[in-house]
């Protein structure tokens, strides 16, 4: 089983080429390349050779039909370029709200799936390099704490290890909780072979910029550091799909190449039908013995067919029992749809990420490639329960969008997240004491948490259960790196999630005006908010290590310099749509 997304323990993989000296895991033992490419040249040409609307390529992008002999009223009748969609354009994102405090008396309980996707860090770094805040509903506390990874050790005897910890909080008066999950760790030998299905948009929206040129760029990159025996299949849509390359193992690396040079934008955006023809390609190589998953390559637009997630459950849900997840990676923003690509990669079973760099692309199919093919355990889901003796109330941190009623917890039919070899995964909660917790000693357990899974090994169901101890810390200080640094994350995420908002109205040129503040329902934090954030992460952060914790896809360095930006950035526009 497979799962291609968020960020575990970092590999490099030296890319291999065919021959006759292999490791035990079937991987040769060469470190020359097994063909001459360099992926990043796909996002290089691709972007020297393409404007929107206006590139040599046959579909959307068709360049204007006007030349020198044409006459004024031939001239007069064709229509103007269209306009490329900034970043800020029609794209969808959903918020999930914000957990409040509930009283234990009444609700002791808080079930949830566990998730490691990471697009939400991604969107947030987008926006921000370009001086903008993110949008609102784009963030998800969730992802920006699981981004930076724990210190928590693997298990070496079970397929998750699971711990407790509290000390009060930084930011307030309230005591927080963290609840960590380790996978597995992996080495690059032991992971089974993987056959991976690439199902590429090819729609006209993927013209913009250079999109389709970063997609090319990453199964480059899986052409260089998959093993030999790994197969790759793609399969292409717009109006329709299409079979690209057939099941092919990656040592027929030409071939392969030869497949990817042949991705060219067309017009509509029919997904329903990409991805029915992606799990035929799938299921026809299917390895009983292997990692087996579909990997969506799109910007979300899905405009033909079935266009949103739940009528898309029926294609993926089956398939992702079957033991073929659905990986789901979104490119471009601007006309890019955030809520499709999360929600049908959590139906599909699989994870979500976003790249729009080719040093992303690097770190997800390079750096952390097996780390993040294998999944250890399936339909992973958590439950905290707090005494109402010892805590009056509580609010969960994130996992908004993730949260189950309690009887899921112990439902085997009910999908919950994955957790892939090496992921770190952390839940925070805030708590109240009851009466302040005077007189508490440090071996009073506030409650039990319950972490539930299925071993991907041996596909046996397995219950961990930890209690939460009150501990030793008496200041916010006391609290391991780790913890602390993951506190102020999880704190600049609420903060985003807290600014307003910006509207902006198109002009009659179509430009966007310069962006206005919205109302915000949310209570919007300070400035000296953030400064206090950045000051709490930048303290934790000279304890951690700069290469970034374990299952990190981003250093504290680059976290710091993510909020450095936030302080100067604008509100984000919303509101503005292009036409074609």
């Amino acid at each position: 089983m497979l799962a291609l997304l968020a960020a575990c323990t970092s590999e490099a993989a030296s890319p291999p080429r065919p021959g006759p000296g292999r490791d035990p895991g079937g991987r040769t033992t060469t470190t020359e390349p097994r063909i001459a490419l360099d992926p990043e040249h796909y996002v290089r040409d691709y972007a020297a050779s393409t404007e929107y609307g206006a590139t040599t390529r046959s579909g959307a992008g068709a360049p204007n039909p006007t030349s020198s002999g044409s006459s004024g009223a031939d001239a007069a009748d064709v229509r103007p370029e269209p306009r490329p969609p900034t970043i800020y354009e029609d794209n969808t994102f959903v918020g999930a709200g914000h957990h409040p405090f509930v009283t234990v008396a009444d609700e002791p309980t808080s079930t949830f799936g566990l998730d490691v996707d990471t697009g939400s860090v991604s969107i947030g770094r987008t926006f921000l390099a370009q001086g903008t805040l993110p949008p609102p509903d784009s963030v998800r506390t969730e992802e920006w704490v699981n981004a930076v990874g724990s210190a928590q050790e693997g298990p070496t005897d079970a397929a998750l290890g699971v711990a407790t910890d509290t000390a009060p909080s930084a930011f307030g008066s309230t005591r927080l909780v963290r609840v960590g999950v380790a996978g597995r760790d992996l080495a690059v030998a032991d992971r089974p072979p993987a056959n991976l299905t690439f199902v590429v948009d090819t729609s006209g929206s993927m013209d913009v910029r250079d999109r389709l040129g970063l997609v090319k760029a990453s199964l480059g990159l899986l052409v260089l550091n998959l093993r030999d025996d790994d197969t790759i299949s793609i399969v292409e849509y717009s109006d329709e799909a299409g079979v690209v390359l057939a099941p092919t193992p990656v040592e027929d690396a030409s071939r392969i190449v030869a497949a990817i040079d042949d991705l060219e934008p067309s017009n509509s955006t029919n997904l329903e039908a990409g991805l029915r023809t992606g799990y035929q390609q799938a299921t026809k190589a299917f390895r009983k013995d292997g990692l087996n998953a579909v990997i969506l390559a799109s910007d979300g637009v899905a405009n033909v067919g079935l266009t949103d997630p739940d009528g898309l459950a029926g294609v993926i849900q089956d398939r992702a029992d079957a033991g073929i997840h659905l990986v789901t990676v979104g490119y471009g923003m601007g006309n890019y749809n955030d809520d499709l690509m999360e929600q049908v990669a959590d139906q599909g079973d699989g994870f979500y990420a976003y790249l729009d760099t080719y040093a992303q692309a690097e770190r997800l199919f390079r750096d952390r490639l097996t780390s993040t093919l294998a999944v250890v355990a399936d339909d992973a889901k958590a439950q905290v329960r707090f005494d109402p003796k010892l805590v009056e109330s509580y609010r969960q941190v994130g996992y908004e969008n993730r949260a189950l009623s309690n009887e899921d917890f112990d439902d085997a039919s009910v999908d919950a997240g994955e957790v892939g070899a090496g992921h770190r995964v952390t839940a925070l909660y805030e708590v109240r004491l009851a009466d302040g917790g005077a007189d508490l000693a440090a071996d009073a357990e506030l409650g039990t948490a319950s972490v539930r899974y299925r071993d991907a090994a041996s596909d046996q169901t397995v219950t961990v259960d930890r209690p939460i101890v009150l501990g030793e810390a008496t200041e916010a200080a006391d609290a391991p790196a780790d913890a602390r640094f993951q506190a102020a994350v999880a704190a600049f995420a609420e903060w985003l999630a807290s600014q307003p908002a910006a509207s902006t109205q198109p002009t009659e040129t179509g430009e966007p005006t310069e962006p206005t503040p919205a109302t915000s329902p949310v209570e919007v934090g300070s400035q000296a908010d953030l400064a206090a954030i950045r000051a709490e992460a930048a303290a934790a952060a000279r304890d951690l290590p700069k290469a970034g914790l374990p299952g990190s896809v981003l250093t504290s360095a680059e976290v710091l310099a993510l909020m450095d930006q936030a302080a100067t950035a604008s509100p984000a526009p919303t509101g503005t749509s292009y036409s074609e």
